[in-house]
């Protein structure tokens, strides 16, 4: 035994002193991020939108991330969404028009019901109990919502059922796939450690994306780019219109919208409205050619009217139906509204939710049980041209 322990001290400090090689080695790496890329962080106001320009990158990771920022005891707004809803209430615009809440969007491109319900549930993740009684989700629905997770999440570039949050989540190592899902390894409270912690690896991850932007803008049915300027006089031409539909009938899959996902959209509001938040739905409108086209259109209409219903009896949910905005000429392109469009949108919204609040910055008597003015609702849906 003594000579098992006399052989065993030049291992120890052989690991011991690899050890320390390299922390010493990840210290200097880190030092060089630090200088090269300094963490950036603004102090309120999330915008998945501007997600590619900062050290995050991509949407998912910037609100996996970022989401600390909204553990505070201030009236939040959350926007919640796929592009269309990041594109169709833009988060500076609707800043601007409301002072009694922070506004933040986390909406995430190609989101459907169940990537929605995991981003509310990150985001109470790293919130207190009194921060989230100061939420208000707006949430932005349309057909493409509600595309099942078998045909949306398996794809070849992934495990199949992981959302793109889901890759976010396994990526650094701050959670663990389990049979019974996601399992937490970093607590939630220590987030912006682990951020600190990981920052070469986002420096790298940043460098890669940069690097192959071209590439990626080659490939993509809708390269990014464009002006508002651009976007404002765009036309779709008849091409165009069939390559959008195209894509759209692959995206969703044959057959009927997901059953699952209507479930889960109400579930994930009983879950926002139990932590003594307020929701607010948005029916957001898609180009009349894009209607008339769709093979899912006229099944959307039909649930989304039933669960729009469901969801307006309950205390604390308003429901904002702008279906009768879509005149061909208000979109860029098969979802996206233009953005003198977008400017519309955000000045109504920016209404109801400035009667939401209450002059004072409080939460208005009239919506303490999610009832919103009448003619809030009547100026929201009747966008001017």
């Amino acid at each position: 035994m003594y000579i098992g322990r006399f052989e065993m001290r030049p291992f120890i400090s052989q690991l011991a002193l690899l050890g320390l090689s390299s922390l010493a080695v990840y210290a200097l790496i880190f030092g060089v991020s630090l200088i090269f890329m300094p963490p950036q962080r603004q102090a309120v106001g999330m915008d998945t939108a501007r997600a590619s320009s900062t050290l995050f990158a991509t949407e998912p990771k910037y609100v996996f991330l970022n989401r600390s920022l909204l553990n505070t005891r201030h009236n939040k707004v959350l926007l919640l969404g796929a592009s269309n809803m990041a594109v169709g209430f833009k988060q500076d615009k609707v800043q601007q028009l409301i002072r009694a809440a922070e506004v933040n969007n986390l909406s995430v491109g190609g989101s459907n019901v169940t990537q929605l319900r995991q981003i509310v549930d990150l985001v109470h993740e790293v919130q207190s109990r009194e921060a989230r009684r100061h939420n208000t989700f707006v949430i932005g629905m349309w057909y493409g919502l509600f595309v099942d997770d078998s045909q949306r999440w398996t794809t070849a570039d992934r495990q199949a059922g992981d959302t793109d949050i889901d890759i976010e989540r396994y990526r650094y190592g701050f959670f663990r796939r389990t049979e019974a899902g996601p399992v937490a390894v970093l607590p939630p409270r220590w987030l912006d450690l682990g951020v600190h912690i990981i920052h070469p690896y986002l420096v790298i991850d940043k460098l890669v994306r940069d690097a192959t932007k071209t590439i990626r803008q080659m490939i993509s049915i809708a390269p990014p780019g464009t002006s508002d300027a651009q976007r404002n006089i765009k036309t779709v031409s008849e091409q165009d219109k069939h390559r959008y539909l195209a894509f759209w009938r692959k995206y969703m899959g044959e057959g009927k919208l997901s059953d699952s996902q209507f479930q889960t959209l109400a579930l994930l509001v009983d879950e926002i409205l139990a932590t003594g938040a307020r929701v607010i739905v948005v029916d957001l409108p898609i180009p009349h050619w894009h209607e008339q086209g769709s093979p899912y259109q006229s099944e959307y209409r039909k649930r989304a009217h039933e669960l729009l219903a469901a969801l307006s009896s309950r205390s604390g949910v308003s429901v904002f139906q702008l279906q009768d905005v879509g005149e061909d000429d208000e979109f860029s392109d098969e979802v996206h509204p233009k953005p003198r469009v977008a400017e519309q949108w955000a000045q109504q919204l920016a209404v109801a939710l400035t009667d939401h609040f209450g002059k004072d910055g409080g939460m208005n008597e009239n919506v303490a049980s999610g009832e919103l003015p009448k003619n809030a609702l009547h100026q929201l849906t009747t966008v001017s041209k």
